[in-house]
């Protein structure tokens, strides 16, 4: 499903004017093909900074794309954008030809006003753990011991993640002889099917475990991997860390075009991340994706593919949070796993969310 960027609503009170350049252009001659589009206010009622864009081109073409604010939106004929601040927008819609021309038109926006009611990376979601226990409203537990894809050796259970003092902990035990599957105890929380999110800014500030076999995690999946299975659905590691390569945390990004173990990633040192809290970020636009520590303005990882489809960027669709710490496994345990470090905890302050633009 194709979620559109915003909702949108107008008034004809005129806050807005609308700007159309002169022409088509066709970087790729067609004669038969030809590259249109069209610009309204969304409806009558409410703000004049959501904008409905039309694609009204002709012939025979593979796929289009939209260029707007800096950011590409593909294969919709119909978009709903939102420009929260006055100026004058460039936007150019672009139909891929299957001799690999292309065929584009340009077209300004012109919006007269900033919208009064804008904020910028709003919250509008968080778990500030603030509660005795974890808020069921916002969470699942998953329990079990199959391995989870990776031969993983812990069992997750619902005793092992506590709140307390203003902060989750989620806490790896070992509970039987060790060195095997199910000697080892921990918990993995979900929000799915409650908490689901599209575009935006997910920050998780944490205390990572330490110890030879750890291997804590904060993530999302795509909110229809049950029907179209991973990694079709998606997958964003907002931060990963081993035990045994302690000073590094990781970022990854899984998708059809590369997954497991996926060429998408970025790496940065952080060698006090067992002993101080930092905030995992991820910013997550139509157009790419970010992975930063403390500080979006200095991401550490971009991903954004030129040309996005269904293959390398299943991300134009909500996804869900997931954190957990896992004992062994194929990353977590490839150099073993301490059965000495135990018990191992991960401390999450809060799980935030705010509003992409």
């Amino acid at each position: 499903m194709k979620t559109p960027t915003k909702i949108v609503f107008f008034s004809f009170f005129m806050l807005l004017t609308i700007a159309c350049s002169s022409g088509t252009e066709k970087t790729i001659a067609s004669i038969s093909t030809t590259a249109d589009f069209t610009f309204t206010p969304k409806n009558a009622t409410d703000s004049t900074n959501y904008i409905v864009f039309t694609s009204k081109s002709k012939g025979t073409y593979s796929s289009l794309v939209w260029a707007l604010s800096g950011e590409t939106i593909q294969q919709d004929s119909v978009i709903d954008y939102y420009f929260p601040k006055q100026g004058t927008y460039p936007v150019t819609l672009t139909l891929y030809l299957a001799d690999g021309s292309t065929v584009s038109v340009n077209k300004n926006i012109t919006i007269a006003a900033n919208d009064p009611a804008y904020i910028p990376n709003k919250l509008i979601w968080s778990d500030e753990f603030d509660s005795t226990s974890l808020n069921m409203n916002n969470w699942n537990y998953e329990t079990g011991d199959s391995g989870w894809g990776n031969n993983e050796w812990e069992n997750y259970t619902t005793q092992n993640a506590t709140v307390s003092n203003g902060m989750l902990a989620i806490t790896a035990k070992l509970t039987g002889p060790g060195q095997h599957v199910g000697d080892y105890t921990s918990a993995r929380i979900n929000t799915g099917g409650k908490r689901s999110f599209l575009y935006g800014r997910v920050e998780i500030r944490a205390k990572l475990p330490t110890g030879r076999g750890t291997w804590p995690a904060a993530w999302m999946l795509g909110s229809d991997i049950g029907t179209v299975n991973w990694p079709a659905c998606g997958e964003l590691d907002i931060m990963e860390n081993v035990g045994y390569d302690p000073t590094w945390v990781q970022g990854s990004i899984h998708s059809p075009s590369s997954y497991g173990n996926t060429v998408n990633f970025g790496r940065v040192q952080l060698p006090d991340c067992s002993q101080t809290f930092h905030i995992y970020g991820m910013t997550w636009t139509p157009s790419k994706i970010e992975y930063y520590i403390d500080d979006p303005t200095k991401p550490y990882y971009t991903y954004s593919p030129t040309v996005k489809n269904v293959s390398n960027w299943p991300f134009d669709k909500p996804c869900f949070i997931i954190l957990n710490l896992a004992i062994g496994g194929n990353w977590g345990g490839a150099q073993g796993v301490d059965d000495s470090i135990f018990p191992q905890t991960y401390y999450i302050d809060y799980v935030r969310v705010s509003s992409y633009q």
